[in-house]
C-alpha cells in the first residue's frame, strides 16, 4: 500500500522525468549494443578471413614441397657432394621463381643451411626457424609440417618442412618460404577495426552527452511552459481579485473621509481614522501589485544615462517608511546609456532598495550599489548590483523571483517577480545570490548602448 501510495503521489514532472530517463537509457543501451555486436562481428570475420587465407596458403605450400621433395630424391645420391650441390641448387632457383617463393633451401637437423637456391645467403644465420620446433619435430616422424605466420621487419610469411633422404640414407629438411603478404590488408583491416572501436565509443559518449543535455533542456522547456502557463492564470485571477477590491476599497475610503470631518473632533482626534487610511493605502500597494503581475509589461523604450537613474531612485527612497538606512553608491564619471523605459527601471531599483532594506532584520541597513559596463557574448551591458548586509537568503535564492513567495510578515511576494519581468522585457537577466561574508546580491543586466 505504501508503496504504491508513493508511486501514485508522484507529480507530473517527476513521472515524466522517470520516462525521459528510462527512454534515453534505452537509446544509449541500444546504440552500445549495436556498435559492440558490429565489432565483435567484424573482429570475428576478420579473424575468419585471416585464417581461411592462411588454410589455402598451407595447402598450397605442402603440395608443391611434396612435389619438390620427389623430384629432388630421384636423382640425389649425396646431399653433402658438392657437385651435385650446384645441381640442387639449380632446381631450387627454378623451384623458387617458377612458384614464386620467398626462399628454397635445404638444412640438417641442427638448423644448418646445406644448400640455398641463391648461394649468397647460404651463410645467413636463420633463427627464427628455432620457433618451428615443434613443425620440425613432426619432420622426425616423416610429415610435412608448415609453420605459425611469421612477421620479420614487417613482412608476413610461411614455412613449409618436408623430409628428403639421399642414396646414402642422410636426411634433410627441404624448406619453402612463401610471402605472406596479403596479411597486411588483415592487420590493415584489423588495425582499422580498433581505430574505428576508439571512434564507435567516442560517438556514443558524444551521444550521451547530447541526450541528456537534450532531455535538459526539454523538460526546461516544458517546466518554463507551464510556469508561464500558470503563471497566466494566476495574473487573470490577480486581476480579477485586484479590480474586485478596488471598487470596495474606493467606497471604504469615501465613507471613512465622511465619517472623519462628520464625526472627528478637531480638538482631540481620533486615531482610528489614521488606522483605517493606513490599511487602505496598503490595500492599495496590494492591488497595484496585483495589477502590475497581471499586466504584460509594454517598455516605452529611450536612451538613458543608467548612472542617472540610480542616483534618481536612491533620492526618491523612503526612509521615513522603512527606517534609516545608509546607500553606498559610487557612479562613474561618465555616462553609461541604456535604451530602457525611465519608469520602469526606476520602479526596479526602488523595488530592489526597499527589498535589500527590508532584508537587514537587525543592526543597521547597508546597502551597496555597484554598476559597471561587462561583456556579454561578445555584447556591452550594463551590471546593476544591489547588496545588502542582512542574514542572506534562505535555500534556493532563484525562490524569491516566484510569484507570492515572501518570507516577509507583510508583503504579497510579487515586488521581485515584477522586477524580473521588467528586467527581462528588456533584452536583460536577474539573479540573486548569497555574499561570501553576510547578506545576498540582487543584479541584473541591460543591454548598454
Amino acid at each position: 500500500m505504501i508503496s504504491n501510495t508513493s508511486k501514485n503521489n508522484k507529480s507530473p514532472n517527476s513521472r515524466l522525468l522517470s520516462r525521459r530517463k528510462l527512454a534515453v537509457i534505452a537509446v544509449i543501451s541500444v546504440t552500445f549494443l549495436f556498435l559492440l555486436l558490429f565489432n565483435i562481428g567484424s573482429y570475428l570475420f576478420i579473424n575468419k578471413i585471416g585464417g581461411y587465407l592462411e588454410q589455402g596458403l598451407d595447402a598450397r605450400l605442402k603440395t608443391t614441397a611434396l612435389m619438390a621433395s620427389g623430384l629432388l630424391e630421384r636423382d640425389l645420391n649425396n646431399i653433402y657432394n658438392p657437385t651435385e650441390q650446384s645441381y640442387i641448387r639449380l632446381r631450387l632457383e627454378r623451384l623458387r621463381t617458377q612458384n614464386e617463393l620467398e626462399a628454397a633451401y635445404i638444412i640438417n637437423a641442427n638448423i644448418d643451411v646445406i644448400v640455398d637456391s641463391r648461394p649468397e645467403l647460404e651463410n645467413v644465420s636463420r633463427g627464427y626457424l628455432r620457433e618451428d620446433s615443434l613443425a620440425l619435430r613432426m619432420i622426425e616422424t616423416g610429415q610435412t609440417a608448415t609453420s605459425e605466420l611469421h612477421t620479420v621487419a614487417g613482412n608476413h610469411f610461411k614455412n613449409v618442412y618436408v623430409p628428403i633422404y639421399d642414396l646414402y640414407g642422410n636426411t634433410a629438411i627441404l624448406v619453402l618460404e612463401a610471402s605472406a603478404e596479403y596479411f597486411n590488408i588483415i592487420t590493415f583491416f584489423r588495425k582499422g577495426l580498433y581505430l574505428g572501436s576508439i571512434i564507435s565509443l567516442l560517438l556514443l559518449i558524444l551521444l550521451i552527452f547530447f541526450l541528456t543535455w537534450a532531455t535538459r533542456m526539454l523538460l526546461k522547456t516544458e517546466s518554463e511552459l507551464q510556469k508561464s502557463q500558470r503563471l497566466a492564470v494566476m495574473g487573470q485571477m490577480a486581476a480579477t481579485v485586484a479590480h474586485e477590491i478596488r471598487n470596495p476599497l474606493g467606497i471604504i475610503k469615501s465613507t471613512s473621509d465622511v465619517l472623519r470631518e462628520k464625526y472627528q473632533d478637531t480638538a482631540q482626534p481620533d486615531e482610528m481614522f489614521g488606522f483605517i487610511n493606513e490599511e487602505i493605502n496598503r490595500l492599495n500597494r496590494l492591488v497595484n501589485d496585483f495589477l502590475s503581475f497581471s499586466r504584460e509589461p509594454k517598455p516605452n523604450l529611450s536612451a538613458n544615462d543608467l548612472y542617472q537613474l540610480t542616483r534618481e531612485a536612491i533620492n526618491s527612497y523612503p526612509e521615513e517608511e522603512f527606517g534609516k538606512t545608509k546607500i553606498i553608491y559610487h557612479p562613474g564619471n561618465s555616462e553609461l546609456r541604456v535604451n530602457c523605459d525611465r519608469d520602469m527601471i526606476h520602479r526596479v531599483l526602488l523595488n530592489l532598495l526597499i527589498n535589500a532594506r527590508q532584508a537587514v532584520k537587525t543592526g543597521e541597513a547597508v546597502i551597496t550599489v555597484n554598476i559597471s559596463r561587462e561583456q556579454k557574448k561578445g555584447k556591452p551591458v550594463a551590471l546593476v548590483k544591489i547588496s545588502d548586509n542582512g542574514a542572506g537568503i534562505e535555500g534556493d535564492p532563484e525562490e524569491i523571483f516566484n510569484p507570492f513567495f515572501t518570507t516577509k510578515t507583510k508583503g504579497t511576494g510579487l515586488g521581485l517577480a515584477v522586477s524580473r519581468n521588467i528586467i527581462e522585457k528588456h533584452g536583460g537577466k536577474m539573479s540573486a545570490f548569497n555574499n561570501s561574508g553576510s547578506g545576498a546580491t540582487i543584479q541584473f543586466t541591460l543591454p548598454s548602448l
